[in-house]
């Protein structure tokens, strides 16, 4: 059987357009099988050069992540996760940045196909990367940018803004051979 046999291309592309960020969760844990599923998907991304420049520290301690949820203007939704992934890196440069959101995308991808909701954290300056390496105990070359809210999502509660949930028209954001050229019909 071929990929595409037991993951027909329609129901693909249906996954990843239907991939939205969660931010409310049910209080439910996640099966540890679960999350060695995703650290499985984590762990075969590719990344430049195969530099596999990432650590991952998986937190289930719901102080921990309310701790972590106070360490960057868009981490406060950790808080009620059931679990996260600190996504930790070594180096700094475009790549490294390009490879953090590489394994954040894959996983939020396979954490839906398992049913469980995921969002992004972002420890967006020095001193909450800080923060979040004493918290977790990490060396001082790993930069832990981010992290991977996961959880089972609470559909009871609204999960972004009306005016944040739609999307551009293709005609917005693409132009076809030359900047600003739309195709010839």
């Amino acid at each position: 059987m071929t990929d595409t046999e037991s993951f027909p291309p329609d129901a693909a592309l249906a996954a990843l357009r239907s991939l939205r960020q969660s931010r409310r969760f049910l209080p439910d844990p996640i099966a540890r099988e679960d999350l060695e599923q995703l650290l499985e998907v984590a762990r075969w991304t590719g990344s430049a050069k195969n530099t596999q420049p990432w650590h991952l520290v998986v937190v289930t301690d719901r102080e921990t992540n309310s701790a972590l949820a106070g360490m960057g203007a868009f981490a406060g939704f950790l808080a009620g996760v059931a679990a996260s992934i600190v996504v930790a890196v070594r180096g700094d440069g475009r790549s490294v940045a390009y490879d953090d959101g590489r394994l954040q995308e894959r996983v939020m991808l396979a954490a839906s196909h398992l049913g469980i909701g995921s969002g992004t954290a972002w420890f967006s300056t020095p001193e909450n990367r800080q923060q979040v390496r004493d918290l977790l105990g990490m060396p001082a070359e790993l930069e832990p940018w981010s992290a991977i809210g996961l959880g089972y999502t609470d559909t009871s509660q609204k999960q972004a803004s009306p005016q944040l949930s739609g999307r551009k028209p293709l005609a917005e954001i693409v132009s076809w051979g030359r900047y600003g050229a739309q195709p010839s019909a």
